[in-house]
C-alpha cells in the first residue's frame, strides 16, 4: 500500500532544498541607515533648537507682556485705573480679538515644538541608562552626548515654560477685557452688547484657552520651584521623568 504522506514529505523536502541555510539571513544585519539611539535624540534636539530659534522670536514679536493685568491697588481714598480700558465698546471688542489672536500666534507653534519634546523624552527615557553602550563611540564622547542631550530637553522645558507665562498673561488679559464687556450690556446706543453675545464670546475664549482648540494643555510646562532648581543643576532623574512623561503624553491629547 503506498505511503500517503510519500507526496507531502517529498514536497517539503524539495522546498527546504530551495531555501537559504540560515547563515545566509540578512534579517539581523544592521541596516547601512542605522543610527544609535543617542544619535537620534541628538537629532531631535537639534530639531527642536532650529524651531525654537523662529519661536523665541516670536515671543518676543507678541510681547505679551505688554498685556499683563496688574492688581488694582485700592485705599482709603481712591482706586487705580484699569490702564487697558479702552473706553468704548468698539475698541474693546477689536482688543478681544487682538488677545485671541495672539493667543492662538503662539499656542500652536509651541503645539508642534511639545510634539517634539515628547518623542525625545519618550526615547531618551526608553533607550538611555547609565549602561548605554555606544558601538562606535568612545565612554567619554558618549558621557559628553549624554550632557548635551540632557541640557537639550532641560532648554526644551524652559522655552516651553516661557511660552506658557506669555499664554496664562493673555488669558488673564481676556478674562479681565471680558469683565469690561459686562458693563456694556443692555446699556442702549452704540455701545450696547446683549447678554447672550457676550456669553458667546467668553465660551469661545474658553475653549481656546483651556486647549480644547488645539487638544493641548499647556498650563502643564508651568515650572515650579522644584524643577527650576533641577534644571538649572542640570539634573534628569528618570524616575521623576517617567511621571512626567504620562502627564506629558496627556497634555497632547
Amino acid at each position: 500500500m503506498p505511503n500517503p504522506y510519500e507526496d507531502f514529505f517529498e514536497e517539503n523536502k524539495k522546498r527546504m532544498e530551495q531555501e537559504p541555510p540560515p547563515l545566509d539571513d540578512h534579517r539581523f544585519e544592521l541596516s547601512e541607515n542605522y543610527k544609535e539611539p543617542l544619535d537620534e535624540i541628538l537629532e531631535k534636539v537639534e530639531g527642536f533648537n532650529k524651531k525654537a530659534e523662529f519661536f523665541s522670536r516670536l515671543l518676543s514679536e507678541v510681547r505679551a507682556v505688554d498685556h499683563r493685568v496688574e492688581k488694582a491697588l485700592v485705599n482709603l481714598f481712591f482706586k487705580t485705573k484699569d490702564k487697558h480700558d479702552k473706553g468704548n465698546l468698539a475698541d474693546e471688542k477689536a482688543y478681544h480679538r487682538l488677545l485671541c489672536s495672539k493667543f492662538r500666534q503662539i499656542v500652536k507653534p509651541m503645539r508642534e515644538l511639545a510634539e517634539i519634546h515628547l518623542e525625545t523624552v519618550k526615547q531618551f527615557n526608553r533607550d538611555i541608562d547609565k549602561d548605554y553602550y555606544s558601538l562606535d563611540k568612545t565612554d567619554k564622547r558618549v558621557k559628553i552626548d549624554k550632557s548635551i542631550a540632557i541640557d537639550g530637553i532641560n532648554l526644551q522645558r524652559k522655552i516651553l515654560a516661557d511660552a506658557t507665562e506669555d499664554l496664562e498673561i493673555l488669558e488673564s488679559a481676556l478674562v479681565n477685557t471680558e469683565k469690561r464687556l459686562k458693563n456694556y450690556i443692555n446699556v442702549g446706543g452704540l455701545n450696547n452688547i446683549s447678554a447672550s453675545e457676550a456669553a458667546i464670546i467668553t465660551q469661545k475664549r474658553i475653549t481656546l484657552t483651556d486647549g480644547r482648540d488645539y487638544h493641548f494643555n499647556h498650563t502643564f510646562f508651568k515650572i515650579n520651584m522644584l524643577d527650576k532648581t533641577a534644571i538649572s543643576l542640570g539634573m534628569y532623574m528618570k524616575e521623576t521623568t517617567s511621571q512626567y512623561l504620562a502627564k506629558l503624553s496627556n497634555a497632547l491629547h
